[in-house]
């Protein structure tokens, strides 16, 4: 085979796949929607807090991302300070979602 042959086949096998610059963007996306959803989450909070009113499903909602982060990286780099993290956050979200159910 030659190189032509090669990297035709290398494009066909690797054509539903990212290249590494294509998952960096990618990972990255996700990283600035998230920044996204908790400054709107912020905003929604402080708007609540200041009106005297409730704001647990927006509290809710930024400790099961930050729950579902830590367990990921816990799961895949095996350092105990995100398992920790993971089940704090996770404990968080469920009371504030338990909390914006019963008030």
């Amino acid at each position: 085979m030659d190189k032509k042959e090669i990297l035709e086949q290398n494009k066909k096998k690797n054509r539903n796949t990212l290249d590494e610059r294509e998952q960096k963007i990618y990972n990255f996306s996700f990283g600035l929607g998230a920044v996204a959803v908790g400054v709107l989450c912020l905003i929604f909070s402080v708007y609540r807090a200041v009106h005297f009113q409730a704001f647990y499903e927006f509290v809710s909602i930024i400790t099961a991302y930050l729950c579902t982060t830590f367990i990921y990286q816990f799961k895949n780099i095996r350092k105990i300070p995100y398992l920790i993290a993971g089940i704090a956050t996770g404990v968080a979200a469920f009371a504030c979602a338990v909390l914006f159910f019963m008030v």
